[in-house]
């Protein structure tokens, strides 16, 4: 499988696989992609999850440039590419659990897609970004570059798209591509603590944080049932184990109910 998962404590991995081609992504991952954040958001053990690419070289080289290639200008299966491409990023986005993104070396193109529709991003210092499209003569689809113009702002997000430049971990740190930027050899130890520290925290809470963020950021309409959420927290068991471990000075212990 070129797209695994693995489980860790309260920390689900994602794994992209494919590191002979710099985990440049397939249909076939694409469609596995939403599978294997399904099974990590209906295991109640996960508390979080980290996407990563395998081996040290890559976090994700993009779309698979060969199979576009074959595709030639056949609408239906660009059509179909895009149908896949974006029910891959919205599977990450809609998790209800919070997802990090660890990225290691090369993170390009649908591979900054990926990363983009994650709740955070940590980078190696070695890691590159770049979204190639403009070299290719591909349109971006919409809603991967509205979550870009959600990271970095609008002009900021016209440059990376319309240069197709490549940015070092310093110019994307500092263009909101990313959260922190970490020696390589740390980056993904600090995803993983992080996602723990996530894990001892409320989980309903969690869910109604991101529900929420995500849409206010999409203006689709989906903010009432995010406000739901944000109800469910206050009467939720969880919410009281967190007032009586306060009171009583200890660590709560929260079951998501």
């Amino acid at each position: 499988m070129t797209i695994r998962t693995e489980t860790e404590g309260t920390v689900g991995w994602i794994i992209i696989d494919r590191p002979t081609q710099k985990n440049a992504l397939t249909t076939a991952m694409w469609d596995d992609i939403p599978r294997a954040v399904t099974k990590l958001d209906a295991d109640d053990s996960v508390r979080a999850i980290i996407l990563r690419g395998a081996g040290d070289d890559a976090f994700a080289a993009g779309a698979d440039i060969r199979e576009l290639h074959q595709m030639g200008d056949d609408p239906k299966a660009l059509a179909d590419f895009e149908d896949k491409f974006e029910a891959a990023q919205a599977s990450l986005e809609d998790c209800s659990k919070p997802v990090i993104a660890a990225i290691q070396g090369p993170c390009m193109g649908g591979g900054l897609a990926l990363a983009l529709a994650c709740d955070m991003r940590m980078a190696a210092v070695e890691a590159t970004f770049a979204i190639p499209a403009a070299r290719l003569g591909l349109g971006y689809a919409a809603p991967a570059v509205a979550r870009l113009t959600r990271a970095v702002g609008p002009t900021n997000a016209f440059e990376i798209l319309a240069t197709a430049r490549r940015y070092d971990s310093l110019s994307a740190h500092r263009l909101g591509l990313i959260n922190d930027r970490l020696p390589d050899w740390d980056v993904f130890r600090h995803a993983e603590q992080v996602a723990t520290h996530m894990g001892r925290n409320a989980p309903l809470t969690l869910h109604a944080a991101k529900a929420t963020i995500t849409a206010l950021n999409r203006q689709d309409g989906s903010l009432q049932a995010a406000e739901e959420l944000i109800m469910r927290c206050g009467s939720s068991e969880d919410f009281a184990e967190g007032r009586k471990a306060f009171t009583e000075s200890r660590e709560p212990k929260f079951q998501g109910r």
